[in-house]
């Protein structure tokens, strides 16, 4: 499944921005300085992948020798975003932005919308600095042993997009000429092709008020003949396919 990156924020809400405390900084964070958001298969309760978290295909670990200075948070008070979707079987494929107007999606794919009350996004300060925390602070023996039993690619959670109290819905589309479509967002349920209703809200049950639904992962270097373990390149959403 190819899984494109998320890369606006709604131009029409109002953001409030804030750093994490710091003795001897205070100040706005940008949205300009936002990261590239990969755009995951399928919404996640917010508590299940912290930022700072180490991921493989086969388990997370979770940190625990973080605190909240090693952290920039940003947010709106509204947000939206048109995404496509299996037809199939629901899960995301590519988001679109705050956008109107779209392109007809592709065979077997269709527009939905994530709406919600508010929208955070929670980063590191310097990744590299709180890989190490992570490695060597509060258990870091057991970190290490994990990565050692660890075969596959690990990643190491950077950022997260988190929205609150979100609805998931289908969009239908009208024809707007140019070969574009404006998207209407479903809000009951309509007739398929075969006869038969279907709700207009997509199929995502997180459990949670709070949802991850963007992350940025970078790949864990180990194992090399220096023992050191570093950072990579920005990996996608594999863990989670």
């Amino acid at each position: 499944m190819s899984v494109s990156v998320e890369t606006s924020l709604p131009a029409t809400t109002a953001t409030t921005a804030t750093t994490s405390t710091s003795p001897t900084v205070k100040s706005p964070l940008s949205p300009s300085a936002l990261p590239e958001f990969a755009l995951l298969p399928a919404p996640l309760a917010a508590d299940s992948t912290p930022v700072g978290q180490l991921i493989s295909h086969t388990g997370t670990l979770d940190p625990t020798a973080l605190s909240d200075r090693d952290y920039d948070d940003i947010g709106t008070r509204w947000y939206k975003d048109v995404v496509t979707f299996r037809t199939a079987t629901d899960l995301f494929t590519s988001s679109l932005g705050a956008t109107l107007f779209v392109n007809k999606p592709a065979e077997g794919e269709e527009i939905g919308t994530i709406e919600a009350e508010e929208m955070r996004v929670r980063m590191l300060k310097n990744p590299d600095d709180a890989l190490q925390k992570v490695l060597h602070g509060n258990g870091g023996n057991g970190t290490l042993m994990w990565l050692g039993l660890e075969r596959g690619e690990i990643g190491f959670v950077t950022a997260v997009r988190e929205v609150s109290n979100a609805s998931y819905k289908r969009a239908g589309l009208v024809e707007a000429g140019n070969g574009l479509w404006e998207v209407v967002r479903e809000v009951e349920a309509r007739e398929k092709g075969d006869g038969m209703r279907r709700d207009s809200g997509l199929e995502v049950q997180t459990g949670s008020k709070r949802d991850v639904v963007g992350v940025v992962v970078r790949k864990v270097i180990h194992g090399g003949e220096d023992g050191v373990v570093r950072l990579g390149e920005e990996m996608g959403v594999e863990f989670w396919l």
